[in-house]
């Protein structure tokens, strides 16, 4: 198994073994994704699709938030190895993620 199947094999055993319930945004994705997980009732929610022949995954992040967000993706479940993004959007409505 490659590191890049290791890693999707085990955020989409997690998440549903996890995480089997609906959605709660009040706004629909801009795409239909093959994924999809409630992480926090009323505050988060994640889609995504993973295209194996591009190497590819596309995510998409609803979070009620007034401050930062971060999305991490691991190997192995914890944070050693962990790809991880952080995201925010500044006082002039500019969204950043990094």
């Amino acid at each position: 198994m490659t590191q890049l199947s290791t890693i999707l094999y085990l955020i989409t055993l997690s998440i549903v073994i996890d995480h089997v319930r609906s959605i709660s945004s009040p706004l629909q994705p801009f795409i239909t994704y093959q994924h999809s997980v409630e992480l926090e009732k009323d505050v988060a929610d994640l889609w995504w699709t993973i295209d194996s022949a591009k190497r590819e995954i596309t995510f998409e992040l609803h979070i009620k938030t007034i401050g930062w967000i971060a999305l991490g993706i691991s190997p192995a479940g914890g944070m050693i190895g962990a790809d991880i993004g952080v995201g925010w959007v500044d006082q002039m409505g500019h969204l950043y993620f990094q």
